[in-house]
């Protein structure tokens, strides 16, 4: 069985996601990874979804491509992520999907997520979905 987990995108990291986002799609895909504390039990690669909430929403998904273990710099930021205890979630670009937006609030770290009331509403190349504030 495999599990889905969701993880929030802190204000300011917000528009380096949209740069990141905005930069895959330019070069016509690309990778993305999330670094975490700890591995998640029970998510399979190619099967199970990360979401991301971002400004008070659950606004999208990708697949689990696969985890990694260390340091991982971005591209984007420059910043080198994580540590020697860390993990890395790593999800291809195209994967991506938006959903009609679940309010939520943010968190730290991740949680497991279950979807069974998600609706996808566009992929990685459509606009993000309007909420209703």
């Amino acid at each position: 069985m495999h599990r889905n987990i969701i993880v929030t995108t802190p204000k300011s990291e917000m528009e380096n996601s949209r740069l990141e986002a905005e930069k895959c799609i330019e070069n016509g895909g690309g990778y993305y990874f999330r670094t975490i504390a700890k591995q998640p039990k029970d998510i399979e690669p190619f099967k199970s979804f990360i979401y991301y909430v971002e400004d008070g929403y659950v606004r999208g998904r990708a697949v689990i491509m696969g985890v990694t273990g260390g340091t991982e710099d971005c591209s984007v930021t420059n910043r080198e992520w994580g540590n020697n205890k860390s993990k890395n979630i790593w999800m291809q670009a195209n994967t991506w999907e938006w959903i009609n937006p679940i309010q939520m609030k943010g968190f730290q770290g991740w949680r497991y997520f279950d979807d069974k009331d998600v609706k996808v509403v566009g992929g990685w190349k459509d606009e993000k979905p309007l909420t209703n504030n």
